[in-house]
């Protein structure tokens, strides 16, 4: 036996953390390279592989919950998300491969749809209890802060690196974009047991207390959890986070060409928004140490909010590179941190159901907000777009009147302002705060350590 300290020492948050690089690598990166190569290279077309994608993506939505009901309800003698992570391994390594080294051109479009289906599958048996992990092994308030921190830093310095990628290969030693898609596969392959390895290596995994009630899967049960209102408010904040940062993403180089006269430097001034909210994290878990966790969170919301607007007159102005750039650092500077810190805010309320007496339904907790986010993603690309194309008017393959210009600017603009408004609205007050959360521990009789399965 051993035991999990109050504050886990830092190898093992390494450990833990480090899984978040083979998911820094998909993200993103699958969007901006992965999709068009497809689309383009391999033949398939636009319209095809946006079906593919999307169908697929909302086939997540049922296998989240299913996934984390098993979390749940099914351990093992390694405890209860070791060996789903360790099964998860075999099966995503021969879809990542498949999918970045295809077979082709031409490849048909149900080949396709079958390797994505698997490497969906191998991700939600990694990404859903590697998240429902957090709450039993980071026992204190902010310790579950530091643990998602973590995770966010490794994630998002991979999706840096792959992003800068195959600019590098190309413009050092032209290499095409076939083998730039292979080489973004082997990072996957050699980092995916690396990393997991390592977590199931060195971090424990709670053997669940034998007086504490078993978590309840009854349809009552699940009806009550549903109906919490605090639960509502994380998830609805997870979707309009969702909607704000991969809002950008998808029109940032509309707004960059068309708003500033910016275009072969454009996905670098993204980076550097992305560079500007990784180095911000820190500070930002910082002020939820020093205050409240959801008073952290308005006030990422709100600063974020406020700075996206910088955009609008900055456009008017004709400040070209310099201001978009600019206003791309200090935007970004509250990027990535309301992940972190919703994320811990839902471990923190799934403590206080298992309090409450409904057991520990981590699993069933993080595939929902798991599928928030997603549904905040789809919802990313669909609202902006809409706006765009059926209000504005904007093609992006002719000319667009100023007119057209300045209701892009307006889209790009009014869409992560408002959605990053109602998540700082949604989370204005909340009822678990550090005193909360002390007490549900205490009734728990959560102890500085804890017995766990080695």
């Amino acid at each position: 036996m051993s035991s999990v300290p109050e504050k886990l020492p830092l190898t093992q948050v390494i450990a833990y953390g480090s899984v978040g690089i083979p998911f820094g690598a998909v993200g993103l990166p699958m969007a901006v390279f992965i999709a068009p190569f497809y689309a383009d290279q391999m033949g398939l077309g636009t319209a095809m592989v946006g079906v593919i994608f999307m169908v697929l993506r909302f086939w997540d939505l049922f296998s989240d919950p299913v996934m984390g009901w098993l979390v749940d309800t099914r351990p093992s003698r390694l405890g209860k998300v070791r060996h789903w992570l360790l099964m998860a391994v075999p099966i995503l390594l021969p879809a990542v491969w498949l999918l970045y080294n295809p077979i082709g051109p031409p490849i048909s479009p149900l080949v396709l749809a079958v390797i994505l289906f698997v490497f969906y599958i191998g991700t939600t048996m990694i990404v859903t209890p590697h998240q429902a992990w957090a709450p039993s092994i980071a026992r204190s308030y902010d310790e579950r802060s530091r643990l998602f921190m973590w995770r966010e830093l490794f994630s998002i310095s991979t999706m840096l690196i792959m992003l800068a990628l195959p600019t590098i290969l190309a413009t050092t030693g032209g290499v095409d974009r076939a083998a730039q898609i292979s080489m973004m596969g082997w990072i996957l392959v050699i980092a995916l047991p690396l990393t997991v390895g390592a977590a199931v290596w060195l971090v424990p995994d709670p053997k669940p207390a034998s007086d504490l009630p078993k978590a309840d899967f009854s349809a009552k049960a699940i009806t009550d959890a549903l109906k919490k209102a605090t639960l509502w408010r994380l998830l609805a904040t997870e979707i309009f986070i969702g909607i704000a940062i991969a809002g950008t993403a998808g029109t940032f180089l509309f707004a960059s060409q068309w708003g500033f006269g910016i275009i072969e430097l454009a996905p670098l001034i993204l980076m550097a928004h992305f560079i500007a909210g990784f180095a911000a994290m820190p500070f930002w878990v910082w002020i939820s140490k020093r205050t409240e966790k959801y008073i952290a969170m308005r006030l990422v919301c709100l600063f974020s909010a406020v700075t996206y607007i910088s955009y609008l007159p900055l456009s008017m102005m004709d400040v070209g590179l310099y201001g978009l750039l600019a206003a791309a650092v200090i935007s970004g500077l509250g990027y990535g941190s309301p992940f972190i810190l919703v994320r811990s805010m839902m471990a923190d309320l799934v403590e206080a159901e298992e309090v409450r007496g409904g057991g520990n339904r981590s699993g069933l907790f993080f595939s929902l907000m798991s599928g928030a986010y997603k549904t905040g993603a789809s919802f990313a690309i669909g609202i902006p777009y809409i706006l765009l194309g059926v209000l504005v008017g904007f093609n992006p393959a002719t000319d667009n009147s100023p007119q057209t210009v300045h209701g892009l600017m307006l889209v790009f603009v009014g869409v992560p302002v408002v959605s990053y408004a109602l998540a700082a609205l949604l989370i204005w007050r909340y009822p678990i705060t550090r005193a909360a959360q002390a007490n549900n521990a205490d009734a728990l009789g959560i102890a500085p350590t804890v017995d766990v399965i080695d």
